[in-house]
């Protein structure tokens, strides 16, 4: 599979090899498991790299040392503590500009976390006249943060650059679809829909040869050695460690639409005072999470949104149905996603709609979100302009007929709600209906000047 995008993170990881040729640079990545962090070193630059692995010390010591023998030239000795290999680091860098990548740096917790401070110790003495890059990679974000963001940590401040790796747009996940032979535009959003912007995840598609999405549902999350049969379960255990349950509540709660602080409390029987701490968490600490606000007068009105596709579906579909799981019944499992992946699909599409409509704006924007308000009433896309006073309202329909007039006025109602310079504002109106418009509907439009993508229309004007 073709390295797909990363194009600014390419670049700014080969900027800071250029700059520590001269003085040491420390380069922080984080990001959520198999969303491509160690290929995007691997395509940027050469480099010397150590997996650290839940080992023994004595164990790691001396594969690191191995290691060095084989990629450095001059006697290498055998290390029997973490401080003399991140001394003699330094020191080699000193006459040898080296280029160091620690992976999956936050599992020395386990092996010894003393060694943050021998870092701490060795950057504050070497680092002013050192040529040595050091990058630290980690798929925890929780303690990757807390290593290197805490203000108590030995490491905190060292950091000269840090990536937040984030998955990759749909525009990037439907190229890589394309290239596997899926040609089904609802297909491909159904794959990003489950799997969202994790490149592994596409990468074992092509490995097992999968051409439909019920193969690759059955056969990568739904059979008994499924590969990812339990990779959520493990990715979020590891990052929450004995509270778990907790955290699992909340999300399977928000991932069935229980956005609010009210009904993840009822939902879960978690009181509201001791919810707002995990919620916290959830959001800042281990960026699962995110809160969605209306664009006008909506600080009040957030939702808690699951921002990881692939945990969103796990929580979905089959955390609710782990006993039928666990005893083999695949085939109830496979029919109930049936039955409710439209319904699943529909949020996603939204999504994918508004990133490509924000990225054709006919005006600059000061807001662009969706609206709602404690009625119930929403509208998709709002984008709110000034100078002069704009308005562009969007719907999104993931449906299986084409929409009729009926539809279109819906929208045109809902706009005397959106309380923003309502005597002075010029209003645009844009309509996307996966299925289309019927012709009376096309008319209607033309008449009202309000524009109407089908699918084909929408993925035409992506960027």
């Amino acid at each position: 599979m073709e390295f797909q995008n990363r194009t600014n993170e390419l670049q700014a990881i080969r900027n800071l090899e250029q700059l520590s040729e001269k003085h040491a640079h420390m380069l922080v990545m984080f990001g959520r498991r198999r969303v491509g962090k160690t290929r995007l070193i691997i395509e940027s630059m050469n480099s010397i790299y150590f997996f650290v692995d839940k080992k023994t010390s004595s164990l790691l010591l001396r594969e690191y040392s191995d290691i060095l023998k084989t990629e450095l030239s001059g006697f290498v000795p055998e290390f029997s503590n973490w401080d003399d290999l991140v001394r003699f680091l330094f020191e080699y860098s000193k006459e040898n500009h080296l280029k160091i990548v620690f992976d999956e740096f936050q599992n020395f917790t386990y092996v010894d976390p003393a060694i943050f401070s021998i870092f701490q110790k060795y950057w504050d003495m070497y680092h002013v006249d050192t040529p040595i890059l050091l990058v630290f990679v980690g798929s925890y974000i929780g303690l990757m943060k807390k290593i290197f963001i805490n203000a108590k940590e030995p490491l905190y401040g060292r950091a000269t650059s840090r990536i937040d790796l984030k998955p990759l747009s749909y525009k990037y996940i439907r190229t890589i679809c394309r290239d596997l032979g899926f040609t089904d535009e609802e297909e491909i959003i159904a794959l990003y829909a489950t799997f969202g912007g994790v490149p592994r995840y596409y990468q074992l598609i092509e490995d097992y040869g999968l051409t439909a999405y019920e193969d690759v549902i059955r056969t990568l999350i739904l059979s008994e050695n499924a590969i990812l049969k339990d990779e959520v379960k493990q990715i979020l255990i590891s990052e929450f460690g004995n509270n778990y349950t907790t955290y699992f509540s909340i999300l399977e709660a928000v991932s069935f639409g229980k956005g609010t602080l009210k009904e993840i409390s009822d939902t879960t029987g978690i009181e509201m005072k001791s919810l707002s701490r995990y919620l916290y968490d959830l959001v800042n600490t281990y960026e699962i999470l995110e809160r969605r606000a209306p664009i006008i007068k909506g600080t009040k009105m957030g939702r808690y949104a699951i921002k990881d596709q692939m945990v969103h579906f796990w929580f979905r579909f089959i955390n609710p149905n782990m006993s039928f799981t666990e005893s083999g019944k695949y085939d109830m499992v496979f029919d109930r996603i049936k039955t409710s992946l439209s319904s699943f699909i529909g949020p996603v599409f939204e999504q994918i709609a508004r990133d490509i409509v924000f990225d054709n704006l006919p005006f600059s924007p000061v807001k662009m979100g969706a609206w709602w308000n404690r009625r119930g009433d929403e509208i998709d896309i709002a984008v709110i302009g000034e100078k002069p006073y704009r308005v562009l309202l969007g719907e999104v329909k993931w449906n299986s007929r084409p929409l009729g007039v009926k539809d279109i006025k819906k929208l045109l109602d809902k706009r005397i709600l959106v309380d923003w310079y309502n005597d002075e504002r010029e209003e645009q109106f844009l309509m996307m209906s996966k299925a289309g418009f019927t012709k009376s509907a096309k008319d209607f439009m033309d008449d009202n000047k309000i524009e109407g993508w089908d699918l084909a229309e929408l993925l035409k004007k992506m960027k």
